[in-house]
């Protein structure tokens, strides 16, 4: 099964958020390099990424699987 939007949202964060995390930036650096809440960054660093795709593939948002970009 291909992976949707939103799946790749979330891998995409998840790497983003680790990378930075990596460089040592603590949560309100990394909030504000990559304009994400601070929820959302501790909800990333503080969750294995198996987890966040398994709870992302039980609620899939139609708006954002469907989603094509103007060409």
């Amino acid at each position: 099964m291909p992976p949707t939007l939103i799946v790749q949202r979330v891998l995409d964060r998840h790497v983003e958020i680790n990378r930075v995390r990596a460089v040592g930036y603590p949560i309100s650096e990394t909030t504000r390099r990559l304009g994400l809440d601070r929820k959302t960054v501790r909800h990333y660093r503080d969750t294995d990424l198996d987890t966040l795709l398994t709870s992302v593939r039980g609620r899939r948002s139609a708006r954002l699987d469907c989603f094509k970009p103007f060409l």
